[in-house]
């Protein structure tokens, strides 16, 4: 091999980082690398723009949806038999044996496997509303959930196709408590955290350090938004463990064969995972068609490949947060990506570090090289340009709309384009305060956007969205429709004016 992974990170990848926070709207990243048992981890940016505390390794984030393939783990786990024992579950018998509240008013609920949920072929819809604004912290959260769910239908044929359930995700937890006979965070300290070692690691808010918590951010520019975090035990599994690099690292390391020992060595700091517990788990059960990270889905996994390897991966997005883990399990290498705002593309940054990682070549030797060489992460996050909501957001605060809209069109003009004009930087900046149910954060700017935008859609369905929320249900319907209008196939749009009332 080359260079050591700690000299390529620090000259290939730590520049191309400290140059996206330089440069974009970011409160705090944090990323690390693995590589056989080599570790190179780095915090960028605050854990709260109030206060200034600096992002560490040790600086707790909420993970979104890359809980889900820790909840696999464990489900899977207690479906192998182990030291000669009975499997404590089947994974393709139905969930309603353990879970018989859950219900389907179609009657097909008796269809719906664990291993269905697992890889997300079970039929089941989506959840609309994650309800962060009104938080369920009973223990009976998980099994309300699953009685709230009578009125749904199976939307597809089990089986037959993927279609992304968090609703899956918290039946599995619900399952995961039945079998084990205990809450499902307790579940998941006992049969995963703690086995490896990842003892900060949690399920649940409340257990969260305040010294080492990442704040959430929303708007733009970012704020905290004060009385609200995406947090409910009713989707916990789905959505809300709590961990940092240092402990993710561990997570990631599991995944490994162990490396050869020398004479006298240890390998014992590491925790493994079960090798056939792994191959059951990595195994593609339904194509997805999502390159390079979701050819298709295994159970708690995306499958997909980068490089000419093999990569199992997660992302998560939820208000204030983002996350993506990504392992190369032939080269023994990982990444993971954590986040306190949505403004963070973690995919570029995933891919960037793999080049760096996989290559082990500092960049600095390579200053000549063609894009192929560098690979297609470097040179995406060496083409990133910042979102032009950060500059109309922060002429809006200081001066004004006129103003706002004034750089706005400044800056479109510029040839070439020093800022993206899509609508995704506006999204990123403002669903968040939306989905939290604080609207009040970004009224202004999405006033200044649909003004800019009037042909935009996802403008007007976001307007729509925040004119529900303050009760508005006219204005709601009309800007609803207007996105409809613009772009008939709007399905979100169309699924929140499904469930607004008749006027």
């Amino acid at each position: 091999m080359g260079a050591g992974l700690r000299g390529s990170v620090e000259d290939g990848l730590w520049p191309l980082v400290e140059a996206f926070v330089g440069s974009h709207e970011v409160a705090g990243l944090a990323v690390a690398l693995v590589r056989d048992e080599e570790v190179v981890s780095r915090g960028f940016g605050v854990r709260d723009v109030g206060t200034g505390a600096p992002v560490t390794p040790e600086t707790m984030f909420h993970l979104a949806s890359v809980s889900k393939p820790f909840v696999a783990t464990a489900i899977v786990s207690l479906a192998t038999a182990r030291d000669g024992g009975e499997p404590v579950l089947d994974l393709d018998a139905p969930i309603t044996e353990r879970v018989p509240e859950f219900t389907l008013a179609d009657g097909r609920a008796g269809e719906v496997t664990a291993r269905r949920l697992l890889s997300h072929t079970s039929g089941l819809p989506d959840v609309a509303d994650y309800g962060w604004h009104d938080p369920q912290l009973g223990d009976d959260a998980l099994s309300e959930f699953a009685r709230s769910l009578s009125d749904w239908r199976l939307q597809a044929e089990p089986g037959s196709a993927f279609s992304y359930s968090n609703a899956g995700y918290e039946l599995l937890g619900l399952l995961l408590s039945r079998a084990t006979d205990t809450t499902f965070e307790k579940a998941m300290r006992q049969q995963v955290l703690a086995p490896l070692g990842m003892r900060n690691s949690t399920f649940l808010r409340g257990e969260v350090p305040a010294h080492l918590a990442a704040s959430p951010h929303v708007g733009m520019p970012l704020s905290v938004p004060e009385g609200a975090y995406p947090y409910t035990r009713r989707h916990a599994p789905s959505s809300t463990l709590h961990s940092n690099l240092v402990e993710m690292c561990r997570w990631m390391v599991a995944h490994f064969e162990p490396a050869e020992v020398a004479a006298g060595g240890s390998d014992g700091q590491w925790a493994r995972l079960d090798a056939g517990l792994l191959d059951l788990m990595w195994q593609p059960v339904v194509p997805v068609g999502h390159p390079p990270w979701q050819d298709a889905a295994t159970l708690g996994w995306a499958m997909g490949s980068y490089r000419g390897h093999r990569t199992l991966s997660h992302s998560g997005a939820d208000p204030g947060f983002g996350s993506r883990v990504v392992l190369v399990p032939e080269r023994r290498t990982g990444v993971v990506i954590l986040a306190n705002s949505n403004t963070v593309p973690a995919s570029p940054i995933a891919a960037a570090a793999l080049d760096i990682a996989l290559a082990d070549v500092p960049l600095s030797v390579i200053s000549g090289a063609t894009p192929g060489e560098l690979g297609e992460g470097v040179v995406a996050m060496r083409a990133l340009v910042p979102p032009v909501v950060g500059p109309v957001a922060e002429a809006l605060t200081t001066s004004g709309p006129d103003a706002a809209k004034a750089v706005y069109h400044r800056l479109a003009a510029v040839e070439p384009a020093e800022f993206d004009l899509d609508d995704e930087g506006f999204v990123d900046a403002t669903w968040g305060a939306i989905e939290l149910h604080r609207p009040s954060l970004v009224w202004p700017l999405l006033r200044v956007w649909t003004e800019l935008r009037p042909d935009s859609s996802v403008a007007w369905t976001m307007t729509g969205c925040a004119h529900q929320l303050d009760g508005q249900l006219n204005l709601a319907r009309t800007a609803l429709r207007r996105a409809l209008d613009l772009d008939p196939e709007n399905d979100d749009a169309a699924q929140v004016l499904s469930r607004l009332p008749s006027a």
